[in-house]
């Protein structure tokens, strides 16, 4: 049952004008830039495919760098300005010079034995874990040996430790794993108990906030003991993949996925806005924000995107009253038993959709769905025939987009 009530017309004029903020950096190559990493403002290095890159001017110029091997290059974890290690299909590589050398500890191809690696992560110059095709492996010798290497359940590919015992890592078809030992053994945490399992490619991670996710976003504020789902990324596809996922504060984070398109939030993950990051559908497979302005994210076409003031419009020339005119509020009552009330308030004419999504984030039914005027609405929900869980309702009018949590209780 669905009723609207209109309970007062408020009609202002105002203007946005917003202008893209994304500059492309190319390499000069065309291959896949899977991974973008930063030790200040202006060094960082890239890799992909079998290639390897470094700049010294914030990406404005990227030079390749030799190095002694063929296949893919996953990673890149440079850990000051002179030690750097990679590693992809086959392979394991460092530098103790910037990249102007590399030493490969082992690179081969198929068929050798030698482990599928898709992510590396080192706390100092000497200790540090790769991961990849069910296996983790730990040195702390700089690489020249490995202390621990042991079979993990999973496809990991991304890892992190925040010290010498505690590591959490995520993986292929909703993988998600944490260590107390420094990786001698492993703990799976099933986050996503019903429905689509989607492939958690990168972590986000902030002191001991977690972020993982798909179309839906999970977070854990207790570095992986355990997770809430938290909000929704507004893309049209319905089990996508979201490859990059970086996140600057408590509050403003980044993610992208397998269709090219880049979000970005402002409320810790509960909410996320499409960034005008360009046309391309090229994967964004890595997202590097050095803080809430400086962000780089590597994609196809051997191109990497870079912003210097957090990829949003021109400040000076937003209104910020006409979006603090759109506004959602949280239902009431919640939790519910079978029917709650929504209401929003729309600033402008325009058509407008509330929709109800499910804790993975698929849609369960539409409760607004046509065109109307400025003023502040009331909508019932009635849940008859839905179990008890956990819900999302998320209205979209213009350009105005926002996401609330409401949870059935019967």
């Amino acid at each position: 049952m669905k009723k609207i009530i209109l309970i007062m017309l408020i009609v202002q004029c105002s203007f946005c004008i917003a202008e893209a903020q994304w500059i492309i950096q190319p390499t000069g190559n065309i291959h896949d830039i899977r991974d973008v990493e930063f030790i200040n403002r202006y060094t960082g290095w890239a890799c992909g495919d079998n290639y390897i890159y470094k700049t010294t001017n914030g990406g404005n110029n990227w030079i390749e760098q030799p190095h002694p091997y063929a296949y893919t290059i996953q990673q890149i974890f440079p850990v000051n300005d002179s030690v750097v290690y990679a590693c992809g299909w086959w392979n394991f590589m460092k530098t103790i010079n910037g990249g102007n050398n590399w030493t490969a500890f082992f690179a081969g191809g198929t068929g050798q034995g030698l482990p599928v690696l898709e992510a590396l992560y080192f706390i100092d110059e000497n200790t540090g874990w790769l991961a990849g095709n069910v296996v983790v492996m730990k040195t702390t010798n700089g690489g020249n040996s490995f202390v621990d290497s042991m079979r993990i359940e999973g496809d990991v590919r991304d890892i992190y430790f925040k010290d010498s015992l505690n590591g959490v890592a995520c993986g292929m078809v909703a993988d998600f794993q944490k260590t107390t030992n420094g990786g001698r053994s492993w703990n799976e945490l099933e986050i996503i108990k019903n429905g689509w399992l989607y492939d958690f490619i990168r972590l986000g991670i902030l002191n001991d906030n977690v972020w993982v996710g798909g179309k839906s976003i999970y977070k854990s504020t207790n570095f992986g003991i355990s997770f809430d789902s938290i909000g929704l990324i507004p893309t049209l596809f319905e089990n996508v993949t979201m490859y990059g996922l970086s996140f600057t504060s408590n509050s403003t984070g980044y993610t992208a996925g397998n269709r090219g398109e880049m979000y970005k939030t402002t409320d810790g993950g509960y909410n996320w806005k499409r960034e005008n990051s360009g046309s391309s559908t090229s994967i964004i497979f890595s997202i590097e924000a050095y803080n809430d302005s400086v962000i780089w994210a590597s994609r196809g076409n051997g191109t990497i995107i870079h912003t210097v003031n957090g990829g949003q419009t021109d400040i000076k020339k937003l209104n910020s009253f006409q979006t603090a005119n759109y506004k959602l509020y949280q239902n009431f009552p919640n939790p519910f038993n079978s029917e709650t009330n929504i209401e929003f308030e729309i600033y402008n004419s325009g058509f407008t959709l509330i929709k109800i999504y499910d804790i993975i984030g698929k849609e369960k039914t539409s409760l607004v769905n046509e065109y109307l005027k400025p003023g502040n609405y009331k909508i019932n929900f009635n849940a008859d025939g839905f179990p008890n869980g956990v819900y999302f309702y998320r209205l979209v009018v213009n350009e105005f987009i926002e996401t609330k949590k409401m949870i059935l209780l019967k």
